[in-house]
């Protein structure tokens, strides 16, 4: 049986499931939607297929074909709307046909929403998701994900040695989402969000066009990891302003999430952090969390710990 577990990013869709062999598959795709065009390179074509996607009537090509041919990361769905864009809805398409390619029948679906538009938009979500292939499918807050991939062991099976006290903080790009558990049990008066590594990406962009610099979003954002950027043949370091950019929205996801986890906080065992922007700011949630902890493989987790829990049910 065929488990998916899809956690639809802003920045890319990850994807995890066991093939037929036993083998466990981890696949990202980037968040990329453009209309699709004719590609006069056969090779090129050819290698643009498995990203094609039908949708209403009109084609896109997702993912890489659609980085290569635009030239550039397009950033788009940033906003709670994003569910009814096209693009998302091929995005989600594009993958489960990726996934039905290699596993043959997907039996079970389980993927997630940011904690803040879940109880809003998991309809709406669980039925893009039965548009694109009839399967059973479960909706959660991607949180739990995380959370999910710590309680249940690679190959099944609640592990004995798990957290039943903590908190989750999910570091997406649109969003950071928290969410806490106590005694096993998730407590629904905490779980929020705030925002993700957009906000550091625009604080940084900001700074380096007050410095001169010709550069636009996605240099801003790719500088978060590089520390540097090219700027007319020469190499910039901006590793001062990328570190004060992360410092601030680290301050920001902790003032938030404190907050909302009020007195729950102080019997917190473990944080588990996790999600794509989660490598860059640990250190910094670490320094008003020491039980702070970076989940294993934390950009997949969200996806790992849904596929766990499709195999478990």
């Amino acid at each position: 049986m065929t488990c998916l577990g899809m956690d639809v990013g802003h920045s890319s869709v990850k994807l995890s499931w066991r093939c037929p062999d036993g083998k466990v598959v981890k696949l990202m795709i980037p968040s990329v939607v453009i209309p699709a065009m004719r590609i006069t390179d056969k090779t090129a074509a050819d290698t643009a297929l498995d990203d094609t996607v039908d949708v209403a009537g009109n084609t896109y090509f997702i993912g890489n074909t659609a980085l290569h041919e635009v030239g550039n990361l397009r950033v788009s769905g940033l906003h709670d709307r994003w569910l009814d864009m096209k693009e998302f809805r091929a995005l989600v398409q594009g993958a489960i046909d990726k996934v039905t390619r290699n596993a043959g029948k997907i039996e079970r679906i389980v993927t997630g929403l940011p904690a803040s538009t879940f109880h809003e938009q998991q309809l709406k979500m669980r039925n893009i998701v039965s548009a694109c292939l009839d399967t059973q499918i479960r909706v959660l807050p991607e949180p739990n994900g995380i959370y999910l991939q710590h309680m249940i062991g690679l190959e099944g099976g609640v592990r004995k040695d798990r957290v039943v006290n903590a908190g989750i903080v999910a570091i997406g790009r649109y969003t950071t989402d928290f969410m806490a558990l106590l005694d096993g049990r998730w407590v629904e008066g905490v779980a929020g969000s705030c925002s993700g590594m957009s906000r550091a990406a625009n604080l940084l962009l900001k700074q380096l066009k007050n410095e001169g610099l010709d550069v636009d979003y996605l240099d801003a954002d790719d500088a978060l990891w590089k520390r540097e950027i090219r700027n007319y043949g020469k190499t910039v370091d901006v590793s001062r302003d990328a570190d004060r950019a992360l410092s601030i929205l680290g301050s920001e996801i902790f003032d938030s999430a404190s907050a909302r986890f009020g007195d729950v906080g102080r019997k917190l065992e473990k944080i588990f952090v996790g999600g794509g922007g989660a490598d860059l700011l640990i250190g910094e949630l670490t320094e008003y969390w020491p039980q702070a902890e970076l989940v294993e493989d934390p950009r997949f987790a969200v996806a790992e710990g849904f596929r766990r829990l499709g195999e478990s049910l």
